[in-house]
């Protein structure tokens, strides 16, 4: 509900923040944001994988053309960085999801996508070891979490502001809500026994984040 709240208020703000910035194409421009602020909100209330899955790949394409189209100097660069992370991300997800489709089939759970319903089956050791890998690797793709981070400082420079304001403010948090209610939810034994080697990526991220900071004058890259 909170990550709902945040992305309606989001959306607004990157209107006000493009008014006088977007003088090319303003309708296309807009219509794009909505796209992905519609996108968002359904990847945060969907209960059906193939659903969660359709909406995550549709927040992309919007991205890469706000990029590309009304960014900075390095747009190009930038927005094909940001689509290659992106769909190596989008195909682990899917990969994952199928995957857990199978296995739910296989004991006994049926063909079903509802999270809720699998959620309650119980998968063999090594299934949820290789599907909780296959979703953690996407999420973190998405966050992005310490080795995946380098596609992010292009965006947010090369970006326009109410892209980076979207990007920062809503658009990472997918992976880290991906990782509570799929990861997390789905896989807790998994979760347990990954707990340290996580903590151990999300500490490097954020004092190797830090020190990275002390170098940088552009505020939206530092950002």
């Amino acid at each position: 509900i909170l990550l709902v709240l945040l992305t309606a208020l989001i959306g607004p703000l990157c209107i006000l923040c493009s008014w006088r910035s977007i003088q090319t194409q303003v309708r296309a421009f807009m219509m794009l944001i909505l796209l992905v602020q519609g996108a968002m909100l359904v990847v945060f209330t969907a209960l059906d994988l193939f659903l969660f899955f359709m909406m995550w790949e549709v927040t992309m394409i919007p991205m890469y053309f706000m990029i590309t189209l009304w960014g900075g100097p390095g747009r190009i660069n930038a927005g094909l960085k940001f689509i290659l992370y992106s769909l190596a991300g989008s195909l682990l997800l899917l990969a994952g999801i199928l995957a857990l489709h199978v296995e739910a089939f296989h004991v006994g759970g049926g063909h079903t996508f509802d999270i809720i319903a699998l959620s309650q089956l119980d998968y063999s050791a090594t299934a949820q070891w290789w599907m909780f890998l296959a979703f953690f690797l996407s999420f973190a793709i998405k966050l992005p979490m310490f080795p995946f981070h380098t596609w992010l400082p292009d965006a947010h420079t090369d970006a326009p502001t109410a892209v980076s304001v979207m990007l920062a403010g809503v658009l990472l948090k997918m992976g880290g809500y991906g990782l509570l209610r799929i990861n997390v939810s789905m896989f807790p034994d998994v979760a347990m026994d990954a707990a340290v080697p996580m903590a151990i990526l999300a500490v490097i991220s954020i004092l190797y984040g830090a020190m990275v900071t002390f170098r940088k004058s552009d505020l939206k890259r530092l950002v």
